[in-house]
């Protein structure tokens, strides 16, 4: 079997991330094999994105090529969507999933919850058990959604730029104390030099972005992803014509929405309503 596609691929991605892991250790594919108790061509199976190991294996894999921290989180997450990938839905969310992890730019218009790439852990919690997920599930794609937010502290991390609907942070997700959490997380990125929070205050009534959230994933050479959202699917695609309405609706929406001082403002005031 050919390796995968990392950059459509969630299994692709993990099997290249895995590689580079153990060429960065100065490990042989067999030396690897033996120290984790594997054949040699489980190895290579998993390096090409053929078969994904096991939580075991991966974090005997992990250590011995001495992977840790923020990097070893994020493999984690990839892991999870990549063990998921026979998931319709994963499968489908997979090219996105794979874009956003190299993007230069994000762009993310969203008028009824915050983007998971933003998301306190207990909100995306509540998020994924209101979708019908039981709790252990619940848990394992909330941390998988955690460990996508390690590309917000890489030091070549892309730039993000999310406009919100004033209502979203007034849509109850989980308890008050949840909610305050994340609108203090919101406003603690908002400093962040890279992240920069729009809202779009919901006394302007209608606006060119009602008709569905927007995510737009940008990487050097390639064309943009777009990611849409509606109650029966997401959609992903690369089709230029969609990719460029969509720019064009997320513009329109950025620029009638309050500025990055005039939204931290905002954020203040509706933090403070869940802790009052």
């Amino acid at each position: 079997m050919a390796a995968l596609d990392p950059g459509t691929d969630p299994r692709g991605l993990l099997g290249k991330l895995l590689r580079e892991a153990r060429n960065e250790s100065g490990k042989s594919g067999e030396a690897l094999a033996r120290a984790i108790g594997q054949e040699k061509t489980g190895v290579v199976r998993a390096e090409s994105g053929e078969r994904v190991p096991t939580l075991a294996t991966l974090g005997a894999w992990l250590s011995e090529c001495g992977v840790a921290g923020l990097a070893e989180s994020a493999l984690r997450g990839i892991w999870k969507l990549a063990r998921n990938v026979e998931d319709p839905a994963q499968a489908q969310l997979a090219p996105w999933y794979a874009t956003e992890a190299r993007a230069h730019t994000l762009r993310f218009w969203q008028p009824i919850v915050i983007p998971g790439l933003l998301q306190v852990e207990q909100y995306a919690y509540e998020m994924y058990r209101a979708t019908g997920r039981g709790h252990e599930r619940a848990l394992e794609d909330t941390g998988a959604r955690m460990a996508r937010q390690a590309i917000l502290n890489r030091g070549d991390g892309p730039t993000v730029v999310i406009v919100l609907d004033e209502l979203v942070l007034h849509r109850p997700i989980g308890t008050a104390q949840v909610m305050a959490e994340q609108c203090a997380r919101l406003l603690k990125l908002s400093e962040h030099p890279s992240v920069l929070i729009h809202i779009l205050p919901s006394s302007l009534g209608a606006s060119p972005g009602l008709g569905g959230s927007v995510s737009l994933a940008s990487v050097t050479g390639e064309p943009d992803v777009l990611l849409t959202g509606s109650m029966l699917e997401d959609v992903v695609t690369t089709d230029a014509q969609q990719c460029r309405a969509a720019s064009g609706t997320f513009e329109r929406v950025r620029g009638r929405a309050a500025n990055t001082d005039g939204s931290r403002t905002i954020l203040g005031e509706a933090m403070e309503r869940w802790t009052a």
